[in-house]
């Protein structure tokens, strides 16, 4: 209920807050691990933690591992650039609009016998925050928690320039613990004694896999930081937050006073503190837009695979996206860094042609048909523009990008081709009925 979410997040507030302050357990950035970064001296504090210097026994080649991670954390973090850097393509929308992710985006990095299962999440935004918009965000919260808990592991993304306020902090503690609760993935689905179906998860009986961490605090956009030392707050008070969600036990403490918080807390034995220090949340710095810190994380990431049967995808299969998919993808972002409002959320695309062939040039190209539409007669006339120079930069900057996108499919040149359409009806459903179905050709 939300009055158990307030409660919850009040009491979580105060505890890393008096935790922080107090020294309740040891929390010095020097014993987070820190992943390395540009400057001399940030390197000297992680070199004792350092991911890629894992103890861990290599497993032998023949044994493929996986990581289900989903990203998560506040609109307009970066989850969406940090995806597509990590592929080195465009598959997941990227703007400074709110909400830009509106449906999980499937993308995968394969390194060696290690694949990385990446699920990018819309924005997280508590219910009561926007009423007006209460069923498209509902959608978009319960998408996030949906991909968290199926997940091994969980990115909570945040912008690194960007004030932490109470709200986002409380937003901030929902999401670690999903994450730190989450189930992971279904490995396999056998017959148990009594002849039902059961769930193998991915870390089966493995006492390592679920005692360890299962989520981390990625600080993005840390090139617009300075003076840089300003990380190493944020990243105490956060890495703070992130501690308390996993000593938290479901304590309420509305009311006391903040000795009695801290005297009320859960206690812990030296054996239950050694355990639960190997579950705080590791931080990360990265520039996702100048793939900064990004190696780092990935390294750390491949060491946290589990043993699987099959990788989803083939290892130089970077998405699960179809091509049409991704067009809609790119031109989509273009519609959103161009609108601004409630503009490009009431926008719904529709293909009407997708055909490759030659240019009178003998060029290879790739030509694209696309309806953009609207249901209204005010929405038209944003989209297209005055005199359609809306329409025809979105259109522009959408073609030079899907030219470097496909050129390495032997696309030379792409025609789009966007048209603005007006439809009275509300109902996404009904738009590809009453058009044409889309042409491919290849």
């Amino acid at each position: 209920s939300t009055t158990a979410v307030a409660a919850t997040c009040n009491s979580l507030r105060r505890l890393s807050l008096q935790t922080a302050k107090h020294k309740h357990h040891k929390h010095l950035l020097q014993n987070r691990l820190l992943p390395q970064y540009q400057l001399t001296w940030w390197r000297q504090l992680s070199s004792s933690r350092d991911p890629t210097n894992s103890t861990k026994p290599t497993p032998p080649p023949s044994q493929k591992r996986r990581l289900d991670v989903a990203i998560v954390g506040p609109p307009n973090a970066g989850k969406s650039q940090l995806l597509n850097t990590i592929t080195s393509t465009t598959v997941a929308a990227v703007s400074r609009k709110r909400h830009t992710t509106r449906t999980g985006i499937l993308a995968t990095h394969t390194q060696d016998n290690t694949q990385l299962v990446f699920i990018d999440t819309p924005g997280f935004v508590r219910y009561s925050n926007t009423p007006k918009e209460k069923t498209l965000y509902k959608d978009l919260v319960d998408g996030a928690r949906d991909s968290m808990d199926r997940a091994d592991y969980t990115l909570i993304v945040l912008d690194a320039a960007k004030t932490i306020k109470d709200e986002l902090r409380d937003e901030l503690a929902i999401l670690m613990l999903a994450g730190h609760h989450s189930r992971g993935r279904i490995e396999d689905v056998k017959v148990n004694d009594d002849g039902e179906l059961e769930e193998v998860l991915s870390g089966g009986e493995d006492d390592d896999y679920h005692n360890r961490e299962k989520f981390a605090i990625v600080l993005n956009k840390v090139d617009l930081v300075n003076p840089k030392e300003k990380l190493l707050d944020l990243a105490e008070d956060i890495g703070a937050l992130g501690d308390t969600c996993v000593r938290y036990r479901g304590e309420v403490h509305d009311g006391q006073n903040d000795f009695d918080v801290m005297e009320n807390a859960t206690k812990f034995t030296e054996e239950e503190e050694r355990e639960l220090a190997k579950q705080y949340p590791p931080v990360f710095f990265i520039s996702a837009l100048k793939n900064d810190g990004v190696e780092d994380l990935l390294q750390h990431l491949c060491s946290l695979a589990t043993p699987t049967k099959n990788f989803v995808l083939p290892p130089n299969q970077k998405t699960s996206l179809s091509l049409v998919e991704r067009i809609e993808e790119v031109i989509r972002e273009k519609i959103y860094r161009c609108l601004h409002r409630e503009v490009p959320h009431s926008i719904s695309q529709v293909n009407r042609l997708l055909k490759r062939g030659k240019t009178l040039s003998g060029r290879v190209a790739l030509r694209i048909d696309q309806d953009l539409v609207v249901r209204t007669k005010s929405h038209q006339k944003l989209v297209l523009g005055r005199g359609g120079m809306t329409l025809r930069r979105i259109q522009e900057t959408a073609r030079r990008d899907l030219v470097k996108i496909f050129s390495s499919d032997g696309i030379e040149d792409v025609i789009l081709n966007l048209h603005v359409k007006f439809t009275k009806s509300r109902h996404d459903r009904n738009l590809e009925a009453d058009m044409d179905i889309v042409q491919r050709t290849f």
